[in-house]
């Protein structure tokens, strides 16, 4: 079974930026910046919502258990990351999860998933911190992607292909085209727990 694939279609004009908001995003302003002709914009106000859900997570999980950030995944949901080893969780936690295999996915396919993944992650739920949306919307502007693989998980279709993006974004894992996102740039701040 083949993954499906975006198809190339007629040349698009650039209609001008596409603010990733956290809420909006049409299935035409997603081509639009998979295939470069427009440029990400996050707003302001998603930026900060973003920020705020990132400090909320790093303060819960502070204070207590939270699924996959103070302990462990799936089967070792039930298991406390040990403070020692909290600096390398998440990193650790994408390496488990990154073994996609088969061909690569084109260019345009993993640019939508970048600018889904960007605009996902503005809604303010996902408690990452601000600067991973600042280091996807560069890798779109630059014209750059992270090596995918077409096969992945079982279960949640999209697990390998994020932790493909996430090893990228953290400098283990190879990009294509220019301007991949400097990875000194997002990664300098605070580690949560």
């Amino acid at each position: 079974m083949r993954s499906s694939r975006i198809v190339a279609g007629p040349p698009v004009v650039d209609a001008g930026p596409v603010v990733l908001d956290g809420r909006g995003l049409t299935v035409a302003d997603v081509l639009r910046l998979a295939d470069g002709t427009a440029r990400p914009v996050p707003d302001d106000a998603a930026m900060k919502r973003a920020g705020r859900s990132w400090d909320a997570a790093r303060r819960i999980a502070a204070t207590g258990r939270v699924y996959g950030r103070s302990t462990g995944v799936g089967a070792n949901r039930t298991e406390d990351v040990p403070t020692e080893a909290a600096a390398g969780h998440g990193l650790r936690l994408l390496r488990s999860h990154a073994g996609a295999i088969g061909e690569e996915l084109p260019a345009r396919q993993v640019r939508a998933m970048l600018a889904v993944r960007a605009n996902q992650i503005l809604a303010g739920g996902a408690g990452l911190r601000p600067s991973v949306v600042s280091a996807l919307c560069e890798a779109l502007i630059g014209g750059a992607h992270p090596v995918v693989h077409e096969f992945g998980s079982v279960g949640t279709g999209d697990l390998a292909a994020l932790a493909q993006m996430g090893l990228a974004l953290a400098g283990e894992h190879p990009w294509r085209g220019t301007g991949a996102p400097r990875r000194s740039r997002w990664t300098t701040t605070t580690r949560s727990p």
